[in-house]
């Protein structure tokens, strides 16, 4: 509070706006008389009270955006997170799967490498049965000539 020098019976109260938004600028004019009355002096506080009042509903205002948006930034933070998790997660599984289809790539191939290994090998057999089935009736055939050139 600050007494102005030009009017020594006024009482003059001013907070700076760099303090204070604009809309919590309080500029109060209490005239204090030596002969004041009593119902001046019941004003004055009146009017001080209701401005005191109507800046503390003001501040109570300003800390419910406050909490609100501090709120708002804790479930942003924490939808954020979640998101991050399930990302997470879902690369684990993509990894996983990845790896688990080359596996199976793999196992299919060396099962294609087996079928066609014993596929050439029953070839081979195939090939010495029929080279001595040959055999067998080239042995018949000279044994039925040589007994029929005995005879």
């Amino acid at each position: 509070m600050t007494r102005s020098s030009s009017t020594p019976s006024s009482t003059t109260h001013n907070t700076s706006s760099s303090d204070f938004p604009a809309s919590l600028t309080l500029q109060t004019s209490i005239s204090v008389q030596p002969k004041t009355t009593g119902s001046k002096k019941k004003k004055a506080k009146s009017d001080i009270q209701e401005q005191v009042e109507r800046v503390n509903g003001e501040i109570g205002s300003i800390q419910s955006d406050v909490t609100s948006r501090h709120n708002l930034k804790h479930e942003r933070f924490l939808v954020k997170l979640d998101v991050k998790k399930d990302y997470h997660c879902e690369m684990k599984k993509y990894k996983y799967l990845r790896k688990e289809t080359k596996d199976a790539e793999i196992c299919l191939c060396e099962t294609d490498v087996q079928v066609h290994e014993a596929q050439a090998l029953a070839l081979d057999k195939e090939a010495e049965m029929w080279h001595l089935k040959i055999q067998f009736h080239q042995m018949m055939q000279s044994g039925s000539t040589a007994s029929a050139s005995d005879s």
